[in-house]
């Protein structure tokens, strides 16, 4: 049996609480009322803007390193059936209790259901969407990735970042006439998306062998980072300063990557029982966020009030990691749900 990479189940474990948290947040955002608690709840939303790039990065560490990802076969009866099956399970029950519970306006479940093609059953299911097309494209960027050097995969890693990320974001941001000279001519554009980076910086991220990385020093960098992107969140709210936003731009995938390498440099160190709760935890992680939404919405309704978020991320996880780890304790049921 292939030994498990224990950072990689630790990043998603990591990234799966932060996707919890910034969801437990949203209701309390939406009331709009900017006391200390909706600060606090909009720094803990903008930390957890790295949680899905993080899901996304180690897909495409996994996939893209291994030989298996060339079968078609392979892909088509095993691996996407571990994505969209669940998926589709989760979808129909949370639309029947979405309608449940959400009762004004009255909610349709079947409309949610047969429109599932177009826009999700639930907002936080979109994350599902590009993650079946990277799978589907997968065997593509393996062959890709395979027969292009370093320098050749980060010289396609700068472009997406320039014209994917920073550009578009510029011209969003900047006041008029500023912004138009930063949008670019729309016959000129090649469609690729943020996803697609993330999936092949994950991978390239790999094959960086032979460069140390002092963790400590990492995750200062990281506290400094995380600090500087809420900081400048605050002020970006003002009109005034609406083109800090910029900075968030830059400082998130280097956060990012940092995490990404940091994690990794703690691999040989990690004692025998963390591993353990870690590879105990990580495969609960896809069906942790497939539930996580309609508990939000049933925790919210039933048993703490909104502005209690901090609350609603505990009891949210603590329930989804027992119904899913129940759920994957059962062979046949594992498959469908988790």
């Amino acid at each position: 049996m292939k030994k498990r990479l224990i950072y990689v189940d630790f990043i998603r474990i990591l990234a799966m609480l932060l996707v919890v948290l910034a969801h437990s947040c949203a209701s309390i955002l939406g009331a709009g009322k900017h006391n200390l608690n909706w600060q606090i709840a909009s720094g803990a939303v903008v930390i957890s803007e790295v949680a899905v790039p993080l899901f996304f990065m180690i897909s495409g560490a996994m996939l893209l390193n291994s030989d298996r990802t060339y079968s078609l076969k392979y892909l088509f009866l095993h691996r996407l059936p571990r994505i969209v099956i669940p998926f589709l399970v989760w979808s129909v029950i949370s639309a029947f209790a979405n309608s449940a519970i959400n009762t004004n306006p009255p909610i349709n479940p079947w409309d949610s259901i047969v429109n599932i093609f177009h826009q999700p059953v639930l907002v936080a299911y979109w994350f599902v969407y590009p993650l079946i097309m990277l799978y589907l494209l997968s065997p593509l960027l393996k062959g890709m990735v395979d027969r292009i050097s370093d320098n050749l995969l980060t010289y396609g890693l700068i472009l997406w970042f320039i014209f994917v990320i920073l550009l578009p974001d510029i011209s969003q941001t900047l006041p008029k006439p500023w912004n138009d000279y930063f949008s670019g001519y729309f016959m000129g554009k090649i469609v690729v998306s943020q996803s697609i980076g993330y999936f092949l910086l994950g991978y390239r991220l790999t094959r960086e062998r032979h460069r140390r990385v002092d963790p400590w020093i990492n995750s200062l960098f990281i506290l400094i980072l995380f600090y500087l992107n809420v900081w400048v969140s605050f002020l970006a709210q003002s009109k005034r300063f609406s083109y800090l936003h910029i900075v968030s731009t830059i400082v998130l995938p280097i956060t990012i990557i940092l995490i990404y390498t940091t994690f990794r440099s703690f691999e040989p160190h990690l004692h025998n029982w963390f591993a353990k709760v870690v590879e105990v935890i990580a495969p609960l992680t896809y069906g942790v966020y497939l539930l996580h939404g309609i508990v939000i919405f049933m925790v919210e309704k039933y048993l703490v009030h909104f502005t209690h978020y901090w609350q609603t991320f505990g009891i949210t996880t603590a329930i989804c990691l027992a119904v899913i780890f129940i759920l994957h304790s059962i062979p046949l049921v594992r498959r469908i749900f988790t």
